[in-house]
């Protein structure tokens, strides 16, 4: 219970807090709209790149275990799927903030789906598959 509460005003404060911290930061170091808008376009495109990066975090253990059990084909399918609409959109447009880090999220979600592609059919190796899955030590304490 204590998990989840911590969790939730976790989420809460990230949601929260970092986009006011992002607008008045914006606001006060610079003064014109370009630049503040350039600004919040950079921090955006930066984190939705991320975004889009974050399924890559299972493909190590789908390369050791040659299983995609643990990486969710439908997420990576509109992953791709939106990063290829917004990246069409972005073109059409001639918005670098639209077009960089959703071209980058259509890359991102083709190299997942070949992957999973890949690996769908494989021969999972149990060995491999206990050793991926072996607790390991903490980054944090």
């Amino acid at each position: 219970m204590f998990l989840q509460l911590k969790t939730i005003t976790l989420v809460l404060a990230l949601n929260i807090l970092f986009p006011v911290i992002a607008i008045v930061g914006t606001r006060t170091a610079f003064g014109d709209a370009k630049t503040r808008s350039n600004s919040m376009g950079f921090i955006c495109a930066t984190l939705n790149i991320i975004m889009y990066g974050s399924p890559l975090s299972a493909i190590k253990t789908v390369v050791t275990t040659k299983s995609v059990k643990y990486m969710p084909f439908w997420l990576s399918f509109f992953l791709f799927l939106n990063g290829a609409i917004w990246g069409v959109y972005a073109l059409l447009v001639h918005d670098v903030f639209l077009l960089v880090p959703n071209g980058m999220g259509f890359f991102l979600g083709t190299m997942q789906l070949l992957i999973y592609a890949f690996y769908r059919n494989a021969k999972p190796n149990v060995k491999d598959e206990e050793e991926a899955l072996a607790p390991s030590q903490p980054l944090l304490s």
